[in-house]
Protein backbone atom coordinates (compact mmCIF):
# COMPACT_ATOMS: atom_id res chain seq x y z
CA UNK A 1 0.00 0.00 0.00
CA UNK A 2 1.34 3.41 -0.83
CA UNK A 3 1.64 5.37 2.75
CA UNK A 4 -0.74 8.51 2.66
CA UNK A 5 -3.31 7.10 0.28
CA UNK A 6 -5.51 5.35 2.58
CA UNK A 7 -5.90 2.40 0.13
CA UNK A 8 -5.40 -1.18 1.45
CA UNK A 9 -3.74 -3.56 -0.60
CA UNK A 10 -4.05 -7.15 -0.58
CA UNK A 11 -0.64 -8.62 -1.65
CA UNK A 12 0.77 -11.03 -1.98
CA UNK A 13 -1.62 -13.16 -3.92
CA UNK A 14 -2.71 -15.77 -2.94
CA UNK A 15 -1.40 -19.22 -4.21
CA UNK A 16 -3.65 -20.87 -6.65
CA UNK A 17 -3.94 -24.68 -5.39
CA UNK A 18 -2.65 -27.47 -7.46
CA UNK A 19 -4.95 -29.42 -10.41
CA UNK A 20 -6.41 -31.90 -8.99
CA UNK A 21 -6.51 -35.74 -9.98
CA UNK A 22 -8.68 -36.17 -13.36
CA UNK A 23 -11.26 -38.22 -11.80
CA UNK A 24 -11.78 -35.29 -9.48
CA UNK A 25 -11.99 -32.20 -12.19
CA UNK A 26 -15.16 -31.89 -13.85
CA UNK A 27 -15.58 -31.84 -17.31
CA UNK A 28 -17.33 -29.37 -19.94
CA UNK A 29 -16.61 -28.92 -23.36
CA UNK A 30 -15.64 -25.30 -24.91
CA UNK A 31 -19.04 -24.42 -26.65
CA UNK A 32 -18.27 -23.11 -30.10
CA UNK A 33 -19.81 -19.57 -29.68
CA UNK A 34 -17.02 -19.16 -26.91
CA UNK A 35 -14.46 -19.08 -29.67
CA UNK A 36 -15.30 -15.27 -30.91
CA UNK A 37 -15.07 -14.10 -27.27
CA UNK A 38 -11.43 -15.82 -26.80
CA UNK A 39 -9.76 -14.84 -29.73
CA UNK A 40 -11.12 -11.19 -29.52
CA UNK A 41 -9.87 -11.07 -25.53
CA UNK A 42 -6.41 -12.16 -26.58
CA UNK A 43 -6.42 -9.76 -29.77
CA UNK A 44 -6.75 -7.01 -26.80
CA UNK A 45 -4.15 -8.91 -24.50
CA UNK A 46 -1.71 -8.65 -27.61
CA UNK A 47 -2.72 -4.87 -28.52
CA UNK A 48 -1.82 -4.49 -24.64
CA UNK A 49 1.53 -6.56 -24.78
CA UNK A 50 2.76 -4.95 -27.86
CA UNK A 51 1.96 -1.14 -26.24
CA UNK A 52 4.13 -2.15 -22.97
CA UNK A 53 6.68 -3.47 -24.87
CA UNK A 54 7.22 -0.04 -27.04
CA UNK A 55 5.98 2.23 -24.51
CA UNK A 56 7.81 5.67 -23.99
CA UNK A 57 7.26 9.10 -21.62
CA UNK A 58 5.16 10.57 -24.45
CA UNK A 59 1.50 12.03 -23.20
CA UNK A 60 0.30 10.06 -26.30
CA UNK A 61 2.00 6.91 -25.35
CA UNK A 62 0.54 7.05 -21.75
CA UNK A 63 -3.01 7.94 -22.64
CA UNK A 64 -2.53 4.84 -25.60
CA UNK A 65 -1.67 2.82 -22.71
CA UNK A 66 -4.75 3.83 -20.64
CA UNK A 67 -7.15 3.24 -23.41
CA UNK A 68 -5.61 0.00 -24.27
CA UNK A 69 -5.90 -1.14 -20.64
CA UNK A 70 -9.74 -0.12 -20.48
CA UNK A 71 -10.28 -1.96 -23.97
CA UNK A 72 -9.03 -5.01 -22.27
CA UNK A 73 -10.53 -5.09 -19.20
CA UNK A 74 -13.95 -3.96 -20.74
CA UNK A 75 -13.24 -7.45 -23.13
CA UNK A 76 -13.22 -9.22 -19.56
CA UNK A 77 -16.21 -8.49 -18.11
CA UNK A 78 -17.97 -9.78 -21.74
CA UNK A 79 -16.25 -12.60 -21.36
CA UNK A 80 -17.52 -13.09 -17.83
CA UNK A 81 -20.64 -12.41 -18.58
CA UNK A 82 -20.39 -15.41 -20.99
CA UNK A 83 -22.82 -18.04 -19.70
CA UNK A 84 -20.20 -20.69 -20.36
CA UNK A 85 -17.78 -18.94 -18.65
CA UNK A 86 -20.18 -18.12 -15.81
CA UNK A 87 -20.85 -22.10 -15.35
CA UNK A 88 -17.08 -23.01 -15.78
CA UNK A 89 -16.32 -20.30 -12.48
CA UNK A 90 -19.19 -21.98 -10.70
CA UNK A 91 -17.29 -24.90 -10.38
CA UNK A 92 -14.05 -23.38 -10.27
CA UNK A 93 -13.91 -22.08 -7.16
CA UNK A 94 -10.83 -22.09 -6.20
CA UNK A 95 -9.59 -20.30 -9.18
CA UNK A 96 -12.39 -17.46 -8.94
CA UNK A 97 -11.39 -16.99 -5.39
CA UNK A 98 -7.89 -16.04 -6.86
CA UNK A 99 -9.82 -13.69 -9.62
CA UNK A 100 -11.28 -12.15 -7.12
CA UNK A 101 -8.46 -11.12 -5.53
CA UNK A 102 -6.72 -10.23 -8.62
CA UNK A 103 -9.38 -7.59 -9.67
CA UNK A 104 -8.76 -6.44 -5.70
CA UNK A 105 -5.33 -5.50 -5.98
CA UNK A 106 -5.63 -3.92 -9.23
CA UNK A 107 -8.45 -2.11 -7.82
CA UNK A 108 -6.40 -0.81 -4.68
CA UNK A 109 -3.41 -0.39 -7.23
CA UNK A 110 -5.11 2.51 -9.35
CA UNK A 111 -7.21 3.70 -6.75
CA UNK A 112 -3.35 4.62 -5.23
CA UNK A 113 -2.33 5.76 -8.45
CA UNK A 114 -5.59 7.73 -8.89
CA UNK A 115 -4.94 9.40 -5.30
CA UNK A 116 -1.33 10.34 -6.40
CA UNK A 117 -2.38 11.97 -9.23
CA UNK A 118 -5.20 14.32 -7.07
CA UNK A 119 -1.84 15.30 -4.63
CA UNK A 120 0.43 15.72 -7.38
CA UNK A 121 -2.17 18.30 -9.28
CA UNK A 122 -2.17 20.08 -5.88
CA UNK A 123 1.91 19.79 -5.69
CA UNK A 124 2.15 21.11 -8.89
CA UNK A 125 0.30 24.09 -8.85
CA UNK A 126 1.89 25.16 -5.75
CA UNK A 127 5.42 24.70 -7.01
CA UNK A 128 3.88 27.27 -10.47
CA UNK A 129 2.60 29.41 -7.71
CA UNK A 130 6.36 29.60 -6.16
CA UNK A 131 8.19 30.00 -9.18
CA UNK A 132 5.68 33.03 -10.42
CA UNK A 133 6.53 34.63 -6.92
CA UNK A 134 10.04 33.56 -6.88
CA UNK A 135 9.43 31.74 -3.44
CA UNK A 136 12.31 29.27 -2.84
CA UNK A 137 11.18 27.67 0.70
CA UNK A 138 8.16 26.97 -0.69
CA UNK A 139 9.97 25.74 -4.04
CA UNK A 140 11.90 23.29 -1.93
CA UNK A 141 9.20 22.17 0.03
CA UNK A 142 6.81 21.31 -2.61
CA UNK A 143 9.58 19.77 -4.81
CA UNK A 144 10.46 17.64 -1.90
CA UNK A 145 6.55 16.38 -1.33
CA UNK A 146 6.09 15.57 -5.27
CA UNK A 147 10.06 13.37 -5.12
CA UNK A 148 7.87 11.84 -2.51
CA UNK A 149 5.22 11.00 -4.52
CA UNK A 150 7.64 9.85 -7.17
CA UNK A 151 8.80 7.14 -4.57
CA UNK A 152 5.50 6.03 -3.52
CA UNK A 153 4.70 5.55 -7.19
CA UNK A 154 7.74 3.74 -7.77
CA UNK A 155 7.27 1.50 -4.87
CA UNK A 156 3.50 0.68 -6.27
CA UNK A 157 5.45 -0.58 -9.31
CA UNK A 158 7.39 -2.41 -7.76
CA UNK A 159 4.71 -4.52 -5.86
CA UNK A 160 3.18 -5.14 -8.99
CA UNK A 161 6.02 -6.19 -10.98
CA UNK A 162 6.33 -8.85 -7.81
CA UNK A 163 2.62 -9.49 -8.35
CA UNK A 164 2.82 -10.46 -11.74
CA UNK A 165 5.92 -12.47 -11.46
CA UNK A 166 3.66 -14.23 -8.97
CA UNK A 167 0.12 -14.58 -11.23
CA UNK A 168 2.39 -16.17 -13.84
CA UNK A 169 3.77 -18.67 -11.12
CA UNK A 170 0.86 -19.46 -9.33
CA UNK A 171 -2.68 -19.16 -11.47
CA UNK A 172 -3.48 -23.12 -12.67
CA UNK A 173 -7.10 -24.26 -13.79
CA UNK A 174 -8.84 -26.64 -11.65
CA UNK A 175 -11.71 -27.49 -14.33
CA UNK A 176 -10.70 -28.97 -17.47
CA UNK A 177 -11.70 -26.18 -19.74
CA UNK A 178 -8.34 -24.91 -18.85
CA UNK A 179 -8.53 -22.33 -21.91
CA UNK A 180 -10.74 -20.01 -20.16
CA UNK A 181 -9.52 -20.16 -16.88
CA UNK A 182 -5.84 -19.53 -19.16
CA UNK A 183 -7.07 -16.31 -21.20
CA UNK A 184 -8.49 -14.83 -17.82
CA UNK A 185 -5.06 -15.11 -16.09
CA UNK A 186 -3.38 -13.87 -19.23
CA UNK A 187 -5.55 -11.03 -19.21
CA UNK A 188 -5.26 -9.98 -15.41
CA UNK A 189 -1.33 -10.97 -15.55
CA UNK A 190 -1.11 -8.67 -18.89
CA UNK A 191 -3.18 -6.07 -17.21
CA UNK A 192 -1.01 -6.00 -13.60
CA UNK A 193 2.23 -5.68 -16.63
CA UNK A 194 1.39 -2.76 -18.28
CA UNK A 195 0.06 -1.27 -15.45
CA UNK A 196 3.75 -1.49 -14.16
CA UNK A 197 5.01 -0.25 -17.46
CA UNK A 198 2.72 2.48 -17.14
CA UNK A 199 3.44 3.68 -13.48
CA UNK A 200 6.76 3.72 -14.45
CA UNK A 201 6.32 6.39 -17.66
CA UNK A 202 3.96 8.19 -15.75
CA UNK A 203 6.90 8.80 -12.98
CA UNK A 204 9.40 9.45 -15.84
CA UNK A 205 7.08 12.22 -16.54
CA UNK A 206 7.58 13.33 -12.84
CA UNK A 207 10.98 13.27 -12.66
CA UNK A 208 11.77 15.01 -15.48
CA UNK A 209 9.62 18.06 -13.98
CA UNK A 210 11.84 17.82 -10.68
CA UNK A 211 14.61 17.84 -12.30
CA UNK A 212 13.90 21.66 -14.42
CA UNK A 213 12.37 22.53 -11.30
CA UNK A 214 15.68 22.05 -9.83
CA UNK A 215 17.65 23.63 -12.29
CA UNK A 216 15.70 26.46 -11.87
CA UNK A 217 15.06 26.79 -8.09
CA UNK A 218 19.47 27.12 -7.97
CA UNK A 219 18.80 30.07 -9.87
CA UNK A 220 15.91 31.76 -8.02
CA UNK A 221 18.37 31.88 -5.09
CA UNK A 222 21.05 33.69 -6.74
CA UNK A 223 21.89 37.28 -7.25
CA UNK A 224 19.97 38.97 -10.10
CA UNK A 225 23.58 39.72 -12.12
CA UNK A 226 24.00 35.77 -11.64
CA UNK A 227 20.98 34.64 -13.47
CA UNK A 228 21.17 36.35 -17.06
CA UNK A 229 20.05 32.79 -18.52
CA UNK A 230 16.80 32.22 -16.12
CA UNK A 231 14.10 33.99 -18.38
CA UNK A 232 14.74 30.73 -20.57
CA UNK A 233 15.08 28.52 -17.63
CA UNK A 234 11.73 30.09 -16.24
CA UNK A 235 10.10 29.44 -19.67
CA UNK A 236 11.43 25.74 -20.17
CA UNK A 237 10.03 24.95 -16.29
CA UNK A 238 6.41 26.37 -17.75
CA UNK A 239 6.60 24.12 -20.55
CA UNK A 240 7.75 20.84 -18.03
CA UNK A 241 4.77 22.23 -16.00
CA UNK A 242 2.02 22.43 -18.51
CA UNK A 243 3.29 19.48 -19.63
CA UNK A 244 2.68 17.71 -16.17
CA UNK A 245 -0.27 19.29 -15.91
CA UNK A 246 -1.69 17.46 -18.84
CA UNK A 247 0.09 14.05 -17.91
CA UNK A 248 -1.77 14.05 -14.61
CA UNK A 249 -5.00 15.26 -15.70
CA UNK A 250 -5.09 12.74 -18.26
CA UNK A 251 -3.83 9.88 -15.71
CA UNK A 252 -6.27 11.08 -13.18
CA UNK A 253 -9.25 10.09 -15.84
CA UNK A 254 -7.69 7.39 -17.30
CA UNK A 255 -7.27 5.25 -14.08
CA UNK A 256 -11.49 6.52 -13.01
CA UNK A 257 -12.33 4.60 -16.61
CA UNK A 258 -10.05 1.71 -15.82
CA UNK A 259 -11.08 1.85 -11.80
CA UNK A 260 -15.42 1.56 -13.13
CA UNK A 261 -14.01 -1.50 -15.31
CA UNK A 262 -12.21 -3.52 -12.84
CA UNK A 263 -14.99 -2.74 -9.89
CA UNK A 264 -17.88 -4.05 -12.53
CA UNK A 265 -15.78 -7.29 -13.54
CA UNK A 266 -15.44 -7.87 -9.47
CA UNK A 267 -18.85 -7.37 -8.63
CA UNK A 268 -19.72 -9.49 -12.10
CA UNK A 269 -17.55 -12.30 -10.65
CA UNK A 270 -18.77 -11.79 -7.22
CA UNK A 271 -22.35 -12.68 -9.00
CA UNK A 272 -21.33 -15.70 -10.39
CA UNK A 273 -19.88 -17.15 -7.71
CA UNK A 274 -22.77 -16.49 -5.48
CA UNK A 275 -24.92 -17.97 -7.98
CA UNK A 276 -26.86 -14.41 -8.82
CA UNK A 277 -26.16 -15.07 -12.26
Amino acid sequence: MIPGFNRSITFPMTQWPKKRAAYHVRSVSLPCELHPFIANLEGKIGVVQSWAAGADTSLASIEAGLSHIELLLLDVSEFLNHSATKTVLQHATASSECLLESFLYLVDSFGSMQSAMVTMKQHNFEVQSAFRRHDSPLIASSMKSQRRIEKELNHLAASLRATTKSLHLNFSSDASDAKIIEVLKEAIGTTSAASMVLLNRVVAVLAASSTVAASIASYTVRPFKMRSCNGEREMLSHVKFEELERCIDMVERGTDSVLRSLVNSRVLLLNIQSGLL
